[in-house]
């Protein structure tokens, strides 16, 4: 007996009574449609049973990632910084060649918006970008933690680097800071430290406190006896830290600012190893090649978000999603000079 025949486009577009490319617009989710002919069509698809042919995905890949470069499709990394290019956000350029990069496999340029270019307003942005033929968005971190940005969104697939965008809920890529954390904490473990401290600058809960929760159920699970208060310190104070010191007599320190205790250590002519153990749990691979750390790859980080942007531009995947997906990429370990390499060495205690 005869297989059924697959239900095409130009089924429905027959039943209907439209053309095939208005069918074809209307099921991938994208604009240039009325609502009311969009729920007619996906309706009649619905009815008649009609699936998109995996082949015909898989083909439609193969030819972006081998046309010519000169009829690349365009991905924007959309920043939005108070300042176009502003030195604190240098470490978001690395998102940025990574995406470059992955973009290129796949047939896409990636090319740098600036929302903020000349005044403009988010929904002249969005209308710029659409007019672009741009449909798809890579956000980079936003300035405010918390952060909320409202483009048009039905017009793009859109992915988020980091976990500063509360609003919308985006599909989004991001270093795994939990991760980072336990990795920290394992390491020090395996070379004799006991008294493990936490000085956190960077805000809490900007990375949705995902390494501040790691070390809490780390101490509760192992430290239990002598669990170490953490200290977050936004506001630098070198007062603060010695009294936080004096009184909780770390044997070592896990921070995400390697530069701010290197400085406060020198204070007091400390040394470490020698006199406290210093990791960083979430070190950009370009600072500090001496201190021991877990190192964040943020070219991967934008490589995985336009993979997942890929997927969702395949899947004609427009507007904000129904249910957001996040995708962590872990971070590697490198030894640095300010941990013991084995355990066993006697450490001077604080005073």
């Amino acid at each position: 007996m005869a297989s059924p025949r697959r239900v095409r486009q130009k089924d429905i577009a027959a039943e209907v009574g439209v053309s095939t490319m208005l069918v074809s617009i209307a099921l991938r989710g994208m604009p240039g449609v009325s609502e009311e002919t969009r729920k007619k069509i996906q309706a009649c698809a619905k009815k008649m049973g009609y699936h998109p042919d995996p082949a015909m995905s898989a083909l439609a890949d193969y030819r972006r990632r081998t046309r010519p470069a000169n009829s690349y499709a365009q991905l924007a990394y959309v920043t939005n910084y108070p300042v176009k290019n502003a030195p604190e956000w240098d470490f978001a350029n690395e998102f940025f060649i990574g995406a470059k990069k992955r973009g290129l496999e796949y047939g896409y340029e990636v090319i740098s918006y600036w929302l903020r270019e000349h005044g403009c307003t988010l929904r002249k942005a969005s209308s710029i970008l659409f007019n672009r033929g741009i449909k798809g968005l890579l956000i980079a971190p936003l300035p405010k933690e918390e952060g909320h940005l409202d483009l048009t969104w039905k017009y793009f697939s859109a992915v988020a680097i980091g976990t500063s965008m509360a609003s919308p809920k985006l599909d989004y890529v991001a270093f795994d800071h939990h991760n980072a954390m336990q990795m920290a904490l394992r390491k020090m473990r395996e070379r004799g430290y006991k008294r493990i401290g936490l000085l956190l600058r960077n805000s809490s809960s900007r990375l949705r406190h995902a390494a501040y929760d790691a070390y809490l159920g780390d101490q509760y699970r192992n430290n239990r006896e002598s669990m170490l208060p953490p200290l977050l310190q936004h506001n630098f104070s070198s007062s603060e830290f010695w009294t936080w010191y004096d009184t909780c007599k770390p044997d070592a320190l896990i921070t995400d600012s390697d530069y701010t205790i290197m400085g406060l250590l020198d204070e007091r002519k400390l040394k470490a190893p020698e006199d406290l153990g210093v990791v960083c749990y979430s070190k950009f691979s370009t600072e500090s090649p001496h201190i021991a750390a877990i190192n964040q790859n943020l070219r991967d980080i934008g490589a995985t978000a336009v993979d997942r942007l890929h997927t969702n531009l395949l899947r004609s995947a427009y507007g904000i999603p129904e249910h957001s997906y996040a995708m962590l990429v872990e971070g590697y370990w490198t030894e640095g000079t300010t941990i013991l390499s084995y355990p066993g060495i006697a450490r001077r205690q604080p005073s």
